[in-house]
């Protein structure tokens, strides 16, 4: 199993994610670093540890529906691998992030996505496998606009996507995020491995110790996001590098394991 880090960006400047509060995001204060710019802030951490693999949420483009391309356009070269979440609501948003996409892993979220259509027409006009669904819930409710999924519940819909090509998902409750639960999607986790063993699997949310790491890696998660625990300090670093070196590779040892 392999830990992401997360960067979540908010008016330009990187931010502490607590709960999904968006509107209370204050800007990240960082062990590794005096700066919340996003760009100096990945320069010191990936030189600290040598990541090459970053989960990114745009949350002007979320929230605002104004994004951050400029801004993530330069990150791009020093990222290495990266999944973008820009809050893709419509195909047409698409074309506002523009080459962006091409350079990065486009997330498709269940909080943003108008309806199943705007899912089904993304897979028509790119590489179903080039996208990763993110499956947002609130306090394990599915976080989705009324009826855009019909009656499916969250295994369903999972079931759907990879149905339609999808190799990758993201299981993440906004409720943990950034607060002292524990990690709170580990339970629906173990069933997406049990139903979809092809599946790439991540989560994130409350993640705080060692020991939820080893319970994260249980579930046969494949990799876990990591905010709040990383730049806390409240992993030690050699945990940190031990797992940041990790292949996100859904054969690994941890789909065997729970």
């Amino acid at each position: 199993m392999k830990i992401i880090p997360v960067l979540d960006v908010l008016n330009g400047q990187t931010v502490h994610a607590v709960g999904g509060l968006r509107s209370t995001y204050q800007p990240l204060k960082t062990k590794y670093c005096q700066s919340s710019c996003p760009l100096e802030l990945t320069r010191v951490l990936n030189g600290h540890f040598g990541f090459q693999d970053w989960y990114i949420a745009d949350l002007d483009g979320i929230v605002h529906r104004r994004w951050n391309v400029p801004l993530l356009t330069r990150l791009e070269p020093s990222l290495g691998t990266f999944r973008i979440d820009a809050g893709i609501q419509q195909i047409e948003d698409c074309f506002e992030l523009g080459p962006l996409l091409c350079q990065s892993r486009c997330i498709v979220s269940t909080e943003s996505l108008a309806d199943q259509s705007v899912f089904d027409a993304l897979v028509c006009m790119c590489d179903p496998a080039s996208l990763v669904f993110s499956l947002d819930l609130v306090d394990s409710l599915l976080n989705s606009p009324d009826q855009a999924w019909g009656s499916q519940d969250a295994l369903e819909i999972v079931g759907y996507v990879a149905d339609r090509g999808v190799q990758e998902v993201i299981v993440i409750d906004l409720a943990y995020v950034g607060r002292d639960r524990g990690p709170g999607t580990l339970e629906l986790c173990s069933a997406i491995r049990r139903e979809y063993p092809q599946l790439k699997i991540l989560t994130g949310g409350g993640v705080r110790t060692l020991e939820h790491l080893d319970a994260v890696e249980r579930s046969g998660v494949d990799a876990v996001l990591v905010g709040t625990a990383l730049h806390h300090g409240l992993l030690t670093e050699a945990v940190i590098e031990r797992y940041c070196s990790c292949p996100v590779d859904s054969e690994s040892d941890s789909n065997t394991s729970g």
